[in-house]
């Protein structure tokens, strides 16, 4: 382990800050659950597997999760080609909305710490939106919103609330309207610039508050949902050009996703065995590089972590995972559908925790908490994830590490940010 561990540390630099999860963990406010959990699993690593039973997984910590994705709603006014949930939009399946603020209060008692408002629908649809951002916020949660963009006035409405760790990222994925059209299919007229035009609605209330623009990198032959995606990869530039000029902080670029054959993960389309796989690379690496030409003191041009592993060749690295995964215990993914252990597997049943509701009271916490204790026995991360290029791979290795050897626990010490970062 010592040998897979070291060689990670040596290939694994590509990690930006925002992805540097250990750190997060050695916060002063994160600190205590992580130790806590390794003491805990190191003590059932310990155990000899046939006297290992339920009374041993009850002491699992009592936390909640420190960080969830937080599908608000499956509601979209889209109807994207390229999206990866489109088997979950529009479910008439909902939150009882008091049990959903029981469910973030409950969480907040217990721990959690920041949640990204996300992802199975348009979270701006959500028809008490502006209440739950504000009762978020009033928990003192870190929030981060991620929309569509088609109803940047809901965010305006709440954009006094948010601060400085908080922020709002726009799904656009285009530089001009042609394209933006034809791969977004909006239901009601809307428009590329009409968007980001209104980004200074959110701007003028609060200017502190980040906003990016998302580009999901699009190629020929990409292909989800039985449908060839519409290319983009020719307009990153437009786009990093529109977005700078429209007031964007920053604009991510990130590669498309599309669904494992075997067990639904969403995973990376692009393969060496393909023709254009080089082609494609190469592609991308020109245009992010000029896109870096405009950047200056007030807008930055990201990669995401899949991106950079892309197009260095160290993608397989991340595939490479640990049997158990410990990011499970500390960042789930609440949905309409659900509590599931992660954000590549929302909806899918073997990485569910428990319905909807499973956080809004203390009995039925008890009950996920032992849910999760035997998830993350049951849920093989080597086999399940084989495909997945995992954010959360170095620091899965790291945990396990720690498992392995708790007397390294009397080492860490708390790390102290100048703003703390509690996205996981």
């Amino acid at each position: 382990m010592q040998e897979v561990q070291e060689n990670k540390k040596e290939k694994q630099v590509e990690l930006s800050s925002i992805h540097d999860f250990a750190a997060k963990l050695l916060q002063p406010e994160t600190i205590k659950p992580l130790k806590e959990y390794v003491k805990w699993q190191s003590k059932l690593r310990n155990l000899p597997q046939e006297t290992r039973d339920i009374s041993d997984l009850a002491q699992i910590p009592d936390f909640a999760p420190i960080s969830i994705n937080l599908d608000i709603t499956t509601s979209c006014n889209y109807a994207c080609d390229h999206c990866v949930d489109m088997d979950i939009l529009n479910k008439a399946i909902r939150y009882n909305h008091e049990r959903l603020l029981d469910s973030i209060k409950l969480m907040a008692d217990k721990g959690l710490k920041s949640i990204i408002v996300i992802g199975g629908g348009e979270p701006t649809l959500y028809p008490k939106f502006t209440e739950a951002i504000r009762f978020m916020k009033s928990l003192g949660l870190q929030i981060a919103i991620v929309s569509n963009g088609s109803r940047n006035e809901k965010i305006a409405e709440i954009a006094d609330c948010l601060g400085k760790k908080d922020w709002v990222r726009l799904s656009l994925d285009s530089g001009g309207d042609d394209v933006f059209q034809k791969m977004h299919k909006p239901r009601k007229p809307v428009s590329l610039p009409e968007i980001c035009e209104k980004v200074s609605l959110i701007k003028k209330v609060n200017a502190d508050v980040q906003v990016g623009f998302s580009y999901i990198i699009t190629w020929k032959g990409a292909f989800i949902n039985d449908t060839d995606i519409v290319e983009n990869i020719h307009e990153m530039v437009t786009a990093t050009k529109l977005a700078k000029d429209s007031g964007f902080d920053y604009i991510s670029f990130k590669p498309f996703l599309t669904r494992a054959e075997d067990n639904n993960a969403e995973i990376v389309d692009l393969k060496e065995k393909e023709n254009h796989f080089a082609g494609v690379i190469k592609q991308i690496q020109e245009y992010v590089a000029e896109a870096k030409k405009l950047e200056d003191d007030n807008f930055k041009v990201y990669e995401s972590t899949n991106l950079k592993v892309l197009m260095n060749n160290s993608a397989s690295d991340y595939m490479q995972q640990p049997q158990m995964c410990h990011m499970q215990f500390f960042r789930q993914v609440l949905s309409p559908l659900g509590m599931f252990n992660c954000p590549v597997y929302r909806n899918q049943p073997h990485g569910k925790l428990g319905a909807r509701d499973t956080y809004s009271t203390t009995e039925k916490f008890g009950d996920v908490k032992q849910e999760m204790a035997q998830q993350l026995f049951k849920f093989n991360a080597t086999q399940e994830c084989k495909e997945v290029t995992c954010l959360y791979n170095h620091v899965n290795w790291w945990i396990e590490d720690l498992i392995a050897n708790p007397h390294k626990l009397n080492e860490l010490k708390a790390s102290e940010m100048i703003e703390p970062d509690y996205y996981l």
